[in-house]
């Protein structure tokens, strides 16, 4: 018969709560247009946009979250942490951890600045649209569509989905090239330790292909709405040509309104 002691009981339960702690935690991606805007989680500094941010908070909790850049008006928000289901957290309940955690940020929020002196937007309600335009300068253009996440409540969650289906709606009035050229630089960077993990680097290897801009895509399932995003890059400046951000609205709508505002 094999005897444990208290002390050993004691490190025994302290080794299964380093194994199993880890499962506690929960991340948010936090993005902005522009990018590059410095972010406080909790009044503490944690990077500029786009930064991801993980902490190990009760389910229900509310994240502070301040955005600043020059130029554009300082951005403070919440983001709770009640979005989708922590699996991890789950299956550890089952042991040692108890229910407090089984619910996690969402995987990404994207926020829209203000720039100085600029009327309050629009808040975005049911069905809705809201377009910001800074240019149409790149109309007829070479460009790129990326995807970055693909997660809407219902329909097809494949990122190769989202970007064929925007890319042929963008046709209309860009030239829009296939993807496979990007991964090709893609491939280049990735052998010199970099790769398209971020959006820095994905404009980049736009550039690198010789597009004039790159779109960025994403639709998340936030509170039972499906949230689409899109932003023009632009490769050689990093400079925001426009900006898109609908709430439960086809792709056929939310670019037919885009390109509404983009005819000259």
């Amino acid at each position: 018969m094999i005897l444990t002691s208290p002390s050993n009981r004691a490190a025994a339960c302290a080794l299964a709560l380093l194994i199993l702690l880890p499962s506690c935690a929960s991340s948010v991606r936090i993005s902005s247009s522009p990018s590059q805007a410095n972010v406080y989680a909790d009044g503490l500094y944690i990077g500029q946009t786009p930064v991801r941010h993980r902490d190990a908070k009760v389910s229900g909790s509310n994240l502070d979250v301040r955005l600043e850049k020059d130029g554009y008006e300082v951005l403070e928000t919440q983001i709770s942490k009640d979005a989708r289901l922590n699996v991890r957290a789950l299956l550890g309940s089952m042991f040692v951890i108890p229910l407090a955690w089984i619910l996690a940020y969402p995987r990404s929020r994207d926020f829209v600045m203000k720039p100085l002196g600029e009327p309050e937007p629009l808040q975005l309600r049911d069905n809705d649209v809201l377009v910001e335009v800074q240019t149409n300068e790149a109309l007829g253009s070479d460009i790129f569509v990326v995807a970055l996440e693909n997660k809407p409540c219902q329909g097809p969650a494949e990122n190769s989905v989202l970007e064929a289906s925007v890319g042929i709606r963008l046709m209309k009035e860009f030239r829009v090239l296939e993807r496979r050229a990007l991964d090709v630089v893609s491939l280049e960077q990735r052998r010199n330790m970099t790769g398209l993990h971020d959006e820095s680097s994905i404009v980049e290897a736009g550039k690198l292909s010789g597009a004039r801009g790159v779109v960025l895509v994403s639709r998340s399932c936030e509170q039972r709405s499906t949230l689409t995003s899109m932003r023009f890059v632009d490769c050689e400046s990093g400079a925001l040509h426009w900006a898109v951000l609908a709430k439960d609205q086809p792709l056929d709508e939310v670019v037919g309104e885009l390109l509404s505002r983009l005819d000259p």
